[in-house]
Formats: structure tokens, sequence, C-alpha cells
């Protein structure tokens, strides 16, 4: 996502600030820079509207790259691999009823279970383990017999961790996300213009 002031915001800009042109680069860098950062609470915010994830998943994914006086442009990108699905909403399996997690907000609770997955056509359903190698927890499916060809391990009791879509595929939805947030985006960029407007005639008085 890109945070750039429109031609018509510039051209008001220009027009204020016409006896003090000098000032204009960095008013524009300040502005940019400050909306890059509206922009990723609000992106954010409009994520956890569709995910149940929390915030700060998504912070620590989305990095801002800020303009300069040179490069009037901020850039917000989002790195990641699929999410563990255990990092949801989610309910351990309690006897024979299988894990459930909720990844859309609006969804609810589901059972995670692979109908007809097992060799013998039984039902595979997802339970909560903790994982060996790190002792993080995570929720886990037996593989069926198609994976396990796929797989290096051909252990028939082999084991996969279930995941969810990746961060930057959530934030990717433009109809969910982005859509919704943009009109606020241009607002806060309006807000925050005037604003280091207002500092420099203030400081020039």
């Amino acid at each position: 996502m890109i945070v750039y002031v429109p031609q018509d915001i510039m051209d008001r800009l220009f027009r204020q600030l016409k006896s003090v042109p000098k000032e204009i680069p960095e008013v524009l860098r300040n502005t940019i820079n400050d909306t890059a950062k509206s922009a990723r609470r609000e992106v954010v915010a409009q994520a956890q509207k569709q995910y149940s994830v929390r915030a700060g998943a998504f912070n620590k994914s989305m990095q801002i790259e800020n303009a300069t006086k040179k490069h009037l442009q901020a850039t917000l990108h989002s790195e990641g691999k699929p999410m563990p699905l255990y990092g949801f909403k989610k309910r351990k399996n309690i006897g024979p009823v299988a894990a459930k997690a909720q990844v859309l907000s609006r969804g609810s609770l589901k059972e995670l279970l692979l109908k007809g997955g097992d060799d013998n056509g039984k039902d595979l359903k997802a339970f909560v383990q903790k994982m060996k190698k790190n002792g993080h927890y995570g929720i886990f499916e037996r593989m069926t017999r198609e994976e396990r060809r796929k797989s290096t391990s051909q252990k028939r009791n082999a084991i996969k961790q279930l995941h969810a879509p990746s961060i930057p595929q959530m934030l990717g939805n433009e109809k969910d996300v982005y859509a919704v947030a943009q009109p606020i985006i241009v607002k806060e960029l309006r807000k925050n213009l005037e604003k280091h407007i207002a500092a420099v005639m203030g400081g020039m008085k």
C-alpha cells in the first residue's frame, strides 16, 4: 500500500506556502509519514474486524518505508508465512470432539475434521498438541495417505500443523480491508497536512 499526496491537495499546499516554498518538502514528508502510521492502524483495525487474530501479529508483520524529502511517498508492506491456526480463536479437542477454530471474526468456532481422511475411511480429527522442538502449542491433524506419499515421513501416524492464510493475504483483501480503510486514510492525510502547515505558519509569526 502506497501513501502519497494527491494532486489537488498538492495544489492547495503550494498556494498556502507560496511565500515559503523551501518548507514544502518537509511538510509533505511529515504529512505522509504521519499518515502512513495512521494508515497502518486503520488497516489493522479493519483486518481485525474480519479475522480473529490479535492486533500484535498484524503490527509486527506490517512495516513502513518512510517518505523522504526526495522521495515523497511512504510504502506499507507486509511479509509472512501462513499463520498457525493456534494463533486464532480456538477450542482444544475434548473427548470425541475435534479441536475447533475460528478464522473469520463474523464466523463461529468450527470443528476441524477431514471426513473420510483416514486410511480406513474414518474422519481425521484435529487436536491441540505441544511441539517437541520448541515447546510451542499448535493444532495438528494426522496426514492422509496421499500427504504421506508427498512428505518425507512415511509413518502412518505422521502429523501436520494446520494453518490459516498469511497476514499479507489477509491484508491484501481489497474488498474487506483496504477499500474500507481508504476513505479514512484520505481524511487523516488532510488533517495531518493542515497540522504541519499550521506549524510552519505559526513559526513565521
